[in-house]
């Protein structure tokens, strides 16, 4: 590892997925990462991928540099084999940080649960560096015999309950997160999904070029209730004639073997499908939409965690219609930014888009430019810098170096 002269504080922000690649989570850490930036620390991310650059930390962005364990070593074993070795993941991690010449001011572990927290604690402890665990989901199963039948479940149970519990402090994505660790007597600061929103160019005029309301979905065939948006659709225009649906991430055979579709045996008129897009062609096709939709059921995961494509969405301009969860109540005001759907029911969501159909370009742009307006004020990560700079004080992390500035790129 080379060691730039200048020794400033530098945080240890570990992720146990691919990077930059890892999806949703790996713009989350990104987000957090630009937010530590912009208060004056450095931050290495330690990502788990098996990367031919080696270890070394290098160069990935304006204070930030990238650095990889090789931890994901065991995708192509057998299960059996995968499930003995995931036992003893993060080992690698703990001994690069060890490694380091100078020390974290404070480790961060998105993710990761039993095995990063088991093999990472103690390192921890006895250095003397705050640990510090992102926190954005709690998974659960659907019954008491899917659960039990769940190794991957009962490691989450055991660090949502029992090991996080006993670390520094949480930042938590959501209000419900941040209470139950309050509540456990923990450091915590509430950070939602953030972005350069200042980098991402917005549409802010209503440009319908065919005079249908264009309709965004950006996700898999299950996890937002596409079929519930389709049913919803095939009810109010099943030739669409007034709506049109854009659909990326989900196959042309995943969206005909919806419920929705049942006796199709095409892709209706309405419907446009791009199948598997890159990050860069979703946000090209959500910028295009007047709306981006989806809906989630209200449970322990959906009130946990916080989905990224809301902020994403008003970032570009695009105002969302969804159904209250999470946490955003306090960011969605109803015909302001978007439109609240009052539940995840077909017949809801109908009337909110005959709602949607009734609103003329004047009122399409107003509604782009506050969605904006929002994303500015809400989910740029500079907005969030401040409550992270705080937590880590409340964790006895050395403070940041204010004089750093941005563009000075960090590398370990």
């Amino acid at each position: 590892m080379s060691q730039k002269t200048h020794h400033s504080p530098w945080i240890a922000y570990v992720v146990p997925f691919d990077f930059p690649e890892g999806g949703a989570g790996a713009r989350r850490v990104l987000g957090n990462a630009q937010s530590l930036v912009a208060a004056g620390y450095r931050v290495t991310i330690i990502s788990a991928q098996i990367d031919r650059s080696g270890g070394d930390a290098r160069p990935f962005a304006p204070g930030i540099s990238l650095a990889s364990t090789g931890e994901r070593d065991a995708e192509h074993l057998p299960r059996a084999l995968k499930r003995a070795r995931y036992i003893f993941t993060g080992s690698r991690t703990r001994d690069w940080i060890a490694r380091a010449p100078t020390p974290p001011a404070a480790i961060i572990l998105y993710s990761g649960y039993s095995p990063y927290l088991l093999q990472l604690t103690g390192m921890a402890r006895r250095r003397n560096i705050p640990l510090i665990f992102d926190a954005v989901e709690w998974y659960t199963a659907s019954s008491t015999a899917g659960f039990l039948k769940s190794p991957y479940l009962w490691n989450i149970e055991l660090a949502m309950r029992v090991l996080i519990p006993r670390l520094d402090g949480v930042v938590a994505i959501s209000s419900y997160l941040a209470d139950y660790y309050r509540r456990r007597g923990l450091a915590v600061a509430q950070v939602p999904p953030t972005l350069d929103v200042t980098a991402l160019e917005p549409v802010l005029e209503n440009r319908s070029d065919d005079g249908r309301l264009h309709l965004s979905y950006c996700g898999s065939a299950s996890n937002d209730l596409l079929d519930t948006v389709v049913t919803a659709l095939m009810r109010l225009d099943p030739e669409g004639a007034r709506i049109r649906l854009d659909i990326a991430g989900p196959t042309a055979a995943e969206v005909l073997a919806l419920p929705g579709l049942h006796g199709h045996d095409a892709v209706p008129p309405g419907l446009t499908l791009h199948g598997r897009v890159t990050h860069e062609q979703s946000v090209a096709i959500t910028r295009a939409a007047d709306f981006t939709i989806f809906l989630r059921r209200i449970n322990r995961v959906s009130t946990a965690g916080f989905p990224t494509k809301f902020g994403e969405s008003l970032s570009l301009g695009t105002p969302v219609i969804t159904n209250l969860t999470s946490d955003l109540a306090e960011h969605l005001d109803d015909g302001v930014n978007g439109l609240v759907c009052p539940s995840h029911d077909p017949g809801d969501l109908a009337n909110i888009l005959e709602r949607a159909l009734t609103l003329d370009p004047a009122q399409l742009s107003a509604m782009r430019r506050a969605a904006r307006a929002t994303a500015e004020a809400d989910f740029d990560y500079k907005v969030h810098s401040e409550a992270l700079v705080r937590l880590l004080a409340q964790c006895n992390a050395p403070g940041p170096d204010r004089t750093l500035m941005e563009n000075d790129v960090h590398v370990r």
